[in-house]
């Protein structure tokens, strides 16, 4: 796979990144490079605050660099939605850099944004209800809150299925899903699901994919210790 993004005639992004950091550096600069000379690039946008996502998780080293590079995909995606307000995909980015960001700074950032949050997501499914990363960031978001604030495991579960059912080769998915699954205590299942993400041959987001392959088989260990009662 290419490690760069690779721009065709018309400027469409066409092409992925690598997980290599210095890889992400130059991905980030040919982007900014391309909005530069077309500032209403919608797309290019887009994918500016898509690898700002995975520099925060995959490159960044300290709370700080993560917080640099969430902020920076937020107003990414920000620009993208001042071209284009209905674009699914700059509001599905928008949420994912302010849900990262409000994790980073702790839970009451996290629940101070939480407003916000479940208003992107609705608008994301009003777009378009097949959005798949909305379905699987709906499915996440009441996987992981408490019940008290309208958590819940089974509803969660719905909307990863169907997010998967539409696109079943996205690795995180796969990963919220298990997580789900274990908070359910259906271990089995979770395994099966982290052995098919770990299997994956053609990973819709190879950077996603070389970094959620490794957590997997890592909470493979961590659910067959749960299950044995060594946790």
């Amino acid at each position: 796979m290419p490690d760069s993004p690779m721009i065709d005639s018309s400027g469409a992004v066409k092409l992925s990144i690598s997980a290599n950091g210095s890889r992400i550096d130059e991905s980030i600069e040919i982007l900014r490079a391309l909005i530069k000379d077309q500032p209403n690039n919608v797309e290019a946008i887009n994918f500016l605050s898509r690898v700002w996502l995975t520099y925060g998780y995959a490159k960044a080293r300290t709370k700080e660099d993560m917080i640099m590079a969430f902020q920076n995909g937020v107003d990414a995606a920000k620009k993208a939605l001042e071209i284009d307000p209905d674009n699914p995909d700059s509001h599905f980015f928008y949420v994912a850099n302010l849900a990262s960001l409000g994790d980073v700074k702790g839970v009451f950032n996290s629940l101070f944004m939480l407003p916000e949050i479940r208003r992107e997501l609705d608008r994301i499914l009003e777009i378009d209800p097949n959005h798949a990363f909305g379905l699987a960031m709906n499915g996440v978001l009441y996987s992981y809150l408490p019940s008290i604030l309208g958590g819940d495991t089974h509803i969660a579960d719905i909307y990863i299925r169907r997010s998967l059912k539409i696109m079943p080769n996205v690795s995180s998915t796969r990963l919220y899903l298990a997580r789900n699954l274990r908070k359910q205590k259906k271990y089995d299942e979770a395994i099966e699901v982290l052995r098919e993400l770990v299997n994956e041959k053609e990973p819709y987001f190879y950077p996603d994919w070389y970094l959620n392959r490794k957590y997997a088989i890592y909470l493979i260990s961590q659910i067959r210790r749960e299950k044995a009662g060594k946790l």
